[in-house]
């Protein structure tokens, strides 16, 4: 490798022969610049010479986190080849335990270290003052110099962050696209203009340099005003205004149609009044992001001009807010009086159909059950079982648990996974989209018991995994179905028991069977 340590023929390190064959591995972090990879390579030649190795392959990775092993072409490449048999080697040198990685989980480096060892390749710390020798003190200082880098990681994400929250608190981009009819300009530390506007793609090379938000083109700059006027004023629904753009054919930040989404996050957005917020969420070490609640969100106010007139945007915000209103306990029980009256029965599928009414999902979380809520009203009589209302918050915990599960094992075996909490989308290598849905038992007259699954109209993944409950309580996942969207032409389907269904030939019985299924069809897909 260049620039890397050679230890000439004759050298007092070099002993007359040569007894075993070593592959390298050497790592630099982005946040970690003190060990070059050429550094780590010069002190694991002369480690080599002084053991009888010969380093016949090298797998690198610069300018690469240790936190996770996404991304980390090197290290994936070095465990492939092990697991393969592709291996010319005996030994791996590595320049100590945080080179190997800084995993948040021990337990995922000591699984990268003893899928080496199973293949009978012994991975060496070389800088490290203990022999990796599976001793009692070896192990326990291993260990413990693992949960130490992981440590490092945690305490540097905390620093970093709080670094981030100031130099956003006083007006500066914290990286991420400006967004629709804004632009982003390079200023130096003192907001002095360096002339650039940066492109997509483009950031600042100067440590010292700062990014600032400015308004766009003065085009996209009327669009979103008349974006809020046709909302405000002329109180035309989001759905209303994107058909109305797509149907002039304006174009857009993407490059695609006009979308709902799009419309709301223009009109939820305080970039227009010239203000910018920081901090609504949050991928701490790279494991899950969660949105934050907002008194810990970053403000900084008055930035620039605003593009939207103030009264206007609030005027926007409350409307947005009138969408979803907070009916109190009295008044939902009230609807449902009136229901009961004009039907002299309750169900769900009575509550579906009439307008107005709220859903039966909101009832069971505010009254503990469905049940309790009917109960509420004096109707005491239901011949429906609402069981899957009642466990609905249990649900939605095992879904997460499982969604965890699967991430990590898909990490484990060498490919990037991220679990969007509030989509319930599971992204694999940045390419195959996952959205997660509960499978649950439903059994009515006349009708052979199925399992109920529902997809959403507009699915953020190109695949469905049902989780099959168990018929006993509808708590238990029995199996799995990876179904692509594709073939899902209703938002409800029945999986049924029998072997001839449309969709048994994406059953898998166990999560192994899922890892399999979700790999093959990442590895069939382009880069």
């Amino acid at each position: 490798m260049p620039n890397a340590l050679i230890v000439r023929p004759g050298s007092e390190l070099l002993s007359p022969t040569k007894t075993g064959r070593a592959a390298q591995y050497v790592r630099m972090s982005t946040d970690h610049q003190r060990y070059s990879t050429q550094n780590q390579a010069a002190a694991i030649a002369v480690y080599a010479a002084q053991h009888d190795l010969v380093i016949v392959r090298t797998y690198a990775d610069e300018g690469r986190s240790g936190l996770r092993i996404q991304q980390r072409e090197g290290l994936i490449a070095l465990i492939e080849d092990v697991r393969n048999g592709r291996t010319d080697f005996d030994h791996i040198l590595v320049y100590d335990v945080s080179r190997w990685g800084r995993f948040q989980n021990a337990d995922e480096s000591a699984y990268y270290e003893f899928t080496c060892q199973q293949a009978g390749i012994k991975v060496c710390y070389c800088a490290e003052e203990f022999d990796n020798d599976g001793s009692v003190i070896a192990s326990i200082v291993k260990n413990l110099k693992r949960v130490m880098a992981a440590e490092y990681s945690r305490e540097l994400s905390v620093k970093v962050h709080a670094g981030a929250c100031r130099v956003a608190s006083l007006g500066f981009k914290q990286g991420g696209a400006a967004g629709y009819a804004l632009q982003r300009e390079l200023v130096d530390e003192d907001r002095r203009s360096r002339g650039i506007i940066l492109i997509k793609g483009q950031r600042k090379h100067l440590q010292t340099d700062r990014v600032l938000v400015r308004p766009g083109p003065e085009q996209e700059q009327r669009i979103v005003a008349q974006i809020f006027r046709e909302y405000v004023v002329h109180r035309r629904s989001q759905s209303s205004i994107a058909r109305l753009l797509n149907k002039e054919k304006v174009p857009n930040h993407r490059g695609t149609p006009w979308s709902d989404d799009m419309i709301r996050n223009i009109l939820k957005n305080e970039a227009y009044i010239g203000n910018s917020v920081y901090n609504r969420k949050s991928f701490k070490l790279k494991q899950v992001m969660k949105k934050n609640p907002p008194e810990l969100w970053v403000r900084a106010t008055g930035l620039y001009e605003p593009i939207v007139d103030n009264s206007i945007f609030r005027r926007a915000q409350v409307l947005l807010s009138e969408q979803y209103v907070r009916l109190s306990d009295e008044a939902l029980l009230k609807k449902l009086n009136e229901a009961l009256a004009i039907n002299g029965k309750l169900s769900v599928s009575i509550m579906a159909g009439m307008d107005g009414m709220p859903s039966p999902a909101l009832y069971a979380y505010r009254f503990g059950s469905l049940r309790a809520a009917f109960r509420r009203v004096g109707y005491v009589n239901s011949e429906r079982d609402f069981d899957y209302l009642d466990a609905r918050e249990e649900s939605d915990a095992e879904l997460l648990r499982q969604a965890s599960l699967i991430a990590t094992r898909v990490r484990a075996l060498g490919a990037a996974a991220i679990f969007n909490e509030s989509t319930k989308v599971l992204m694999v290598d940045g390419k195959l989209g996952i959205s997660l849905r509960m499978a649950r038992y439903y059994t009515a007259p006349r009708h052979a018991p199925v399992w109920l699954v529902h997809r959403r109209t507009v699915e953020p993944a190109e695949h469905l995994l049902a989780l099959r409950l168990d018929e006993e309580t509808n708590r238990q996942v029995r199996d799995y179905f990876l179904i692509p969207l594709s073939k899902m032409a209703s938002q409800v389907i029945a999986l049924t028991t029998t072997s001839r269904s449309r969709f048994a030939a994406y059953r898998c019985a166990t999560v192994d069977d899922v890892l399999r299924a979700v790999l093959t069809k990442v590895a069939a897909l382009p880069p």
